[in-house]
């Protein structure tokens, strides 16, 4: 039978915290697009070697979060309007199952129900205030709301990988965080309302298409920015 030596597990590794460091920075917009990363830079600042760095680098990337290139090394990614459309395309496949999964097994209960209202309050209220870190924090709001709707597929892989285009997502709309004006926020609180009481009323065809809607709205906003 085979046997485990001895050795030291570590809760958590330079490289993972340097990664996750790294990843809140660029997500919440203080590392801008096209923003060269330094492994010896970087190293300085979070006072480690740029081993750690370089692996946390190579994580950025399987995320999606920058580009590497031979000539200008590890840059924060810019999205083209092309890949902006289809993350969104991924995220409406990925999202649009788990509705109509999570309704079909009976996922949509009122504790389930409970967690959403929650999370579309504090996020209506979040979006009433104009400070940058307001802004910032509906959209980590906005974040957890659709992680709840891909909750009720009870896939473990697919939320994984819908983590990974929503970290997409948040990269790409915290730079056009000056387009989030009233009328924009108030439209996108009434779209999330309307899949909300969809799903109060186990309507999946009311559901999907008030998601579809919501996310096409969210894409062509996020594109017309980037033009």
């Amino acid at each position: 039978m085979a046997t485990l030596q001895r050795t030291t597990l570590h809760r958590s590794t330079l490289a993972e915290q340097a990664y996750r460091t790294l990843r809140e920075r660029i997500v919440q917009g203080d590392l801008p697009a096209g923003h060269r990363l330094l492994p010896e830079e970087i190293g300085h600042a979070l006072s480690i070697s740029p081993t750690p760095v370089k692996e946390a680098l190579a994580m950025l990337q399987r995320d999606g979060l920058i580009e590497v290139s031979a000539r200008r090394g590890s840059i924060v990614r810019r999205f083209s309007a092309r890949e902006i459309a289809d993350l969104y395309d991924a995220r409406l496949t990925v999202e649009a199952r788990a509705i109509s999964t999570g309704l079909a097994a009976g996922r949509v209960g009122a504790a389930f129900l409970a967690r959403l209202d929650a999370c579309a309050t504090q996020l209506a209220e979040r979006s009433r205030r104009r400070s940058r870190a307001e802004l910032r924090q509906a959209l980590r709001l906005d974040h957890d709301l659709h992680t709840l709707i891909v909750d009720l597929a009870g896939n473990a892989l697919l939320a994984e990988w819908h983590q990974h285009l929503l970290r997409q997502t948040q990269l790409v709309r915290v730079y056009s965080l000056r387009a989030f004006d009233a009328g924009r926020l108030e439209q996108a609180q009434r779209e999330h309302a309307a899949i909300i009481a969809a799903l109060h009323a186990q309507d999946a065809p009311a559901a999907l298409a008030a998601l579809e809607a919501h996310l096409a709205t969210s894409c062509a906003n996020v594109q017309r920015e980037y033009a």
